[in-house]
């Protein structure tokens, strides 16, 4: 989702699929559908098997990570606020570069389009004769532009993203009125490291640093526990806005369902029951990859 050098990462293809309500309880609150998916190419460690009904989780300590190899991706997001809806479409593509047998890095970036939407029937405005005042919905398209680096080890990530690199303009252009607006890049930086506890379990601290080009910068602390690729939990503190905790599994080797609920901190609480959003997931390989995986999240 924010960063495009993660495709082909692993050694398998990842799919998602993600419903989120924000702010239940608030009228026209923002509402997220998103689709991602990605797979290597390249790497010759890639291959689709069957699933096996017995299951063999774990971690092997000290895993070597692949050659040089490239990626693929897709994303799908729809989002919802109120009378706004953004719709968009893009194509990633990611190069993975050996540091050496324990560290990676790699380049991406996604290119695809999105379309605006305003539907001026669900304004509400108390001088309904307003000049500006259509009807309808008016739309506007316009291409957009990511890129990312991500610096990773069997143990530790780091990342650093742009979004909307492009900067477009956004015009609606009706009978009465030219409605504009202006899309501003956005960044993103974040770092994380695996720590094991036991050969069963792991412990994952990372932080999400983030900044747009008219907002202040803000982050994330996110502390994860995972129990032999099997069960993963966690807790997060989004600063001056939310605590969040999730809990994930694995059901049936291949698939992964997991759900977040976030706690609203900011002055809206009092007006909304939290967020919830829930995300199911679709891992295709060998079986090798559900007992020895290289992600973070």
């Amino acid at each position: 989702m924010l960063n495009p050098a993660i495709a082909g990462i692993e050694s398998y293809a990842d799919a998602k699929i993600s419903y989120r309500q924000q702010w239940v309880g608030l009228e026209d609150a923002p509402r997220t559908f998103y689709v991602t998916a990605h797979l290597p190419i390249g790497n010759p460690d890639f291959a689709i098997e069957p699933a096996t009904p017995r299951f063999s989780y774990g971690r092997q300590r000290g895993i070597m990570l692949p050659d040089a190899h490239g990626g693929a991706g897709i994303s799908i997001i729809r989002d919802q606020t109120g009378p706004w809806t953004r719709f968009s479409m893009s194509v990633s593509g990611a190069y993975h570069y050996p540091l050496g047998d324990y560290w990676q890095v790699s380049a991406g970036i996604a290119a695809g389009v999105t379309q605006h939407t305003l539907d001026f029937d669900r304004i509400r405005l108390a001088n309904m004769q307003d000049p500006v005042v259509s009807a309808g919905k008016v739309n506007t398209f316009r291409p957009d532009l990511h890129a990312g680096v991500w610096v990773y080890s069997p143990d530790f990530f780091a990342g650093f993203s742009v979004q909307q690199l492009l900067g477009n303009k956004l015009r609606f252009r009706t009978s009465n009125y030219d409605w504009q607006g202006q899309l501003e890049p956005h960044y993103f930086l974040t770092a994380g490291y695996r720590l094991p506890i036991t050969d069963e379990w792991d412990f994952t601290p990372s932080v999400l640093f983030k900044k747009s080009v008219k907002a202040p910068l803000s982050w994330d602390l996110n502390l994860k526990f995972s129990y032999l690729n099997q069960l993963w939990f966690g807790i997060a503190y989004r600063q001056r806005d939310a605590f969040l905790g999730w809990l994930g599994t694995r059901v049936a080797q291949k698939f992964t369902v997991s759900y977040t609920y976030e706690y609203v901190l900011s002055t809206l609480q009092p007006h909304t029951q939290g967020t919830h959003e829930i995300t199911l997931g679709l891992t295709l390989g060998t079986a090798d990859h559900y007992s020895t995986p290289r992600s973070f999240w």
